[in-house]
């Protein structure tokens, strides 16, 4: 089969490889369709210390596609909690100590989704769903677990109008909030508004969510959050970083790291998907076949969200 194997930042290539074999338990996947994202572009230019564990790699996590075995539709998240680590035990699955190896591969014709994640984190894809939208549920159910604990009628600030952005309104308006989305350019403001937020001041907020990607955007929210606010700290950054320790004191803010998702947020963003609550297919801007890929994400085009890979 072709498949996407990663060998170093910036060495994406197109290879054939040997046909997957299922073991017991597992589900062999015939990959429909598979969605970029912006960890993938991250580890594409620098690499990742979670999601890649050898050279060369599988790539990709975001997919649907068809359970070889019985022809159903089928998406799954990438990786699964074991239920019985002290964190699971804590109630704290996105933390599970057997997390890791995450599941890679998306990028390919064929992907083995292991035992562990697909007793727990397999699901049919419903009829209603298209496969594209279906394939959102990764990290649909990310900014569900980042939206966890907003409480109704918080005024919540997103900074960084991208695709996690925009999930990240969807998921905050669903649950009560008053959104607003700050940065980005005018037609990325606008598109938020069709995700639940209105374009406004951070300064403004009770809770202010980062989901730039970058370090400054990390400073950003430390700045903007009112006093005695929160600030969530959504996206992943490499590295130490500096932070105002006068206002995280003397404002008394409270810092808070999400990361990953559970297997409840999982279900729940499917059916969120389902819903057809908002537009979620205005978040594919461009389409690629598998061997495009390389090049889409050596040069992202102007306007980029996320890209449909059909391999």
């Amino acid at each position: 089969m072709r498949a996407a194997r990663f060998y170093a930042p910036g060495d994406l290539r197109i290879e054939d490889v040997p046909d997957p074999v299922a073991g017991k338990g597992d589900v062999l996947v015939q990959i429909e369709v598979a969605l970029t994202d912006g960890t993938d572009l991250k580890t594409f230019r620098r690499g990742h210390p979670l999601l890649l564990s050898e050279s060369p790699s599988p790539f990709g996590h975001e997919f649907c596609g068809f359970d070889v075995a019985t022809g159903k539709r089928v998406v799954a998240a990438n990786s699964a909690p074991c239920g019985t680590c002290e964190q699971c035990a804590r109630g704290r699955a996105e933390l599970c100590n057997s997390l890791l190896p995450l599941l890679n591969g998306a990028y390919a014709e064929l992907l083995v989704v292991p035992e562990r994640i697909a007793r727990v984190n397999l699901h049919p894809v419903p009829r209603t769903v298209p496969s594209e939208v279906a394939a959102l549920v990764e990290p649909l159910a990310c900014a569900l677990h980042a939206a966890a604990g907003v409480e109704p009628r918080q005024t919540v600030a997103v900074l960084g109008p991208g695709p996690m952005g925009m999930l990240l309104c969807a998921c905050l308006k669903d649950a009560g909030a008053d959104v607003l989305i700050a940065g980005g350019t005018r037609d990325r403001r606008e598109l938020a508004q069709e995700f639940g937020a209105t374009p406004g001041d951070a300064r403004e907020a009770d809770v202010v969510i980062e989901a730039t990607g970058k370090p400054e955007g990390w400073r950003d929210a430390v700045s903007a959050v009112r006093r005695g606010g929160t600030v969530v700290l959504f996206s992943g950054i490499q590295g130490g970083i500096e932070l105002d320790a006068e206002r995280v004191h003397y404002d008394e803010l409270t810092l808070c790291g999400v990361f990953h998702h559970t297997p409840q947020t999982v279900r729940a963003a499917l059916a969120f998907l389902a819903s057809g609550a908002y537009p979620w297919r205005a978040l594919f801007t461009h389409e690629v076949s598998l061997e495009q890929l390389p090049a889409f994400f050596a040069s992202p085009p102007d306007g980029y969200l996320k890209a449909v890979v059909r391999p």
